[in-house]
């Protein structure tokens, strides 16, 4: 499933039926317990992450704000505002927009924000991309990457998050859903010019989806390497195979989507 279409729905769900939308959050803590949780980070107030990330701009910080608090409504209309006002889309997006959506991945990579923040924070800031859009024309998105979840495995929360962090650090996300064949992930890369796949799995029984996925792609695409996580992936396990990067978290995931663009290979990760 795409990921814009995620987003609407847990938009929608929080809306209709606001029990079901708590316990979505139970989920999504359940499930960093059993990565994430396992190692101490040290945490970083909120305050202090606003004031690392947020503009010096007024009108820029109460875009970046209301990106954070997830409030689509008030950041088309102070991005309507602001190109109203005559800003340039591109800064907009850059240092109003952007911003809100840092703070809520630096939120979730110490466990402070859970899968329905970043989800609703997204859905927030692509609602003044899209007013962007209209006033530039298209935004070049920053490259294009894969998520999937591994064959056999229905349980996707990890890669819903992946795919929303992905899209919302300016990644054109194509999202093949779970339960998804190395054939599948293949096919795709080789119709599309993709910089990297980014896969999960939450049990052990299907980390061979991984590693086939990661095998067939070193000789059809081997310059696109594929980036493991998941509650049942280590290091350990991928370093067994070639072709892979063992990413812990979606923040890490970014920067190493990043450093692929710019020509790091799997062997040098390693």
């Amino acid at each position: 499933m795409r990921s814009d279409i995620v987003i609407e729905r847990i938009e929608s769900l929080r809306l209709r039926d606001p029990k079901r939308y708590q316990e979505l959050i139970k989920e999504g803590m359940a499930y960093e317990q059993g990565e994430y949780g396992k190692e101490e980070k040290k945490k970083i107030p909120l305050q202090d992450l606003e004031k690392e990330y947020f503009p010096k701009d007024a009108a820029y910080a109460k875009i970046s704000k209301a990106v954070l608090d997830g409030k689509k409504a008030d950041v088309v209309k102070l991005t309507k505002e602001q190109l109203s006002a005559g800003k340039d889309p591109v800064d907009i997006v850059s240092n109003a927009l952007m911003p809100g959506i840092q703070v809520q991945c630096e939120l979730y990579d110490q466990g402070e924000a859970y899968v329905p923040n970043i989800l609703m924070s997204n859905s927030a800031m692509l609602g003044g991309i899209d007013l962007c859009k209209e006033k530039l024309g298209n935004i070049p998105r920053t490259g294009k990457v894969i998520t999937f979840v591994a064959e056999g495995d229905l349980h996707d929360i990890g890669k819903n998050i992946v795919a929303a962090i992905m899209s919302a650090n300016g990644y054109d996300v194509t999202d093949l859903g779970r339960d998804v064949p190395a054939a599948k992930v293949s096919e795709t890369v080789m119709n599309d010019k993709i910089d990297m796949v980014c896969g999960s799995t939450l049990m052990s029984t299907t980390k061979p989806g991984l590693v086939e996925t990661a095998e067939l792609l070193l000789k059809k695409a081997p310059k696109v390497p594929v980036a493991c996580g998941g509650a049942a992936v280590s290091k350990q396990f991928v370093d067994t195979f070639d072709n892979a990067i063992y990413t812990k978290s979606p923040l890490i995931t970014v920067s190493t989507a990043n450093a692929v663009r710019t020509g790091k290979s799997w062997k040098e990760f390693r």
